[in-house]
């Protein structure tokens, strides 16, 4: 296996795995990694995590939005929190690292495209979220928690109360977006009285700052 044989294989879809190549090349794993970890070094790969792996972004064919690397970095995830805040311009500040929910363990990696943190989050609370397409291909799409379950999952995965006084030191901005009926949907779909409680103190502070 050759470097070129990898710009070839990939360049259109710039993931890849370990076990990818052992399937494509009639090479076992002892021989690949090293090789691998070379071209990292030489800054010919950017290493995700064990065994995923990317070109470098002037190799590769289509542009990679941060979000659909988030949402292949460690699935299932969707985009949320603050990162999300951000993406629907509900808060001023510029956030890091990229924000995401997983049904998996919370997990956080480093990387030279920047840091991915995971949260954990049950089972029966991983929803309200789409594809959203910022691009005109697939790479450039990811999987976003609406504005609403955004701010549901602050509340659900910050400890302590969200009251009007938490919720006013977010400085939410735009909020002609927020629908206080999804919010009130989610105390619904989701039981939990600390939830209940921080989305009724969300939506007096929306109709009180209107």
């Amino acid at each position: 296996m050759k470097y070129d044989d990898l710009l070839k294989s990939f360049s259109n879809r710039p993931f890849f795995e370990t076990a990818d190549l052992l399937t494509l090349f009639p090479e076992d794993e002892a021989q690949i990694l090293p090789r691998l970890s070379r071209w990292v070094g030489a800054g010919k790969l950017v290493r995700l995590r064990r065994g995923k792996y990317m070109l470098p972004p002037h190799y590769q064919a289509l542009a990679v939005h941060p979000f659909y690397i988030s949402n292949y970095l460690y699935s299932p995830s969707y985009i949320s929190l603050y990162t999300a805040l951000e993406y629907y311009k509900l808060i001023p500040e510029h956030t890091h690292p990229i924000q995401a929910v997983t049904t998996r363990d919370t997990r956080r990696w480093q990387t030279p495209l920047g840091s991915f943190h995971y949260h954990s989050l049950k089972t029966n609370r991983f929803l309200g979220y789409k594809l959203i397409k910022m691009g005109n291909h697939s790479q450039q799409n990811a999987l976003i928690a609406s504005p609403e379950k955004a701010l549901v999952d602050i509340c659900l995965l910050n400890s302590g109360e969200w009251d009007f006084v938490r919720w006013s030191s977010l400085r939410l901005q735009n909020t002609e977006v927020l629908d206080p009926d999804d919010l009130f949907e989610y105390t619904r779909a989701i039981p939990s009285r600390k939830l209940a409680r921080g989305m009724a103190a969300l939506i007096q502070y929306l109709m009180e700052t209107k």
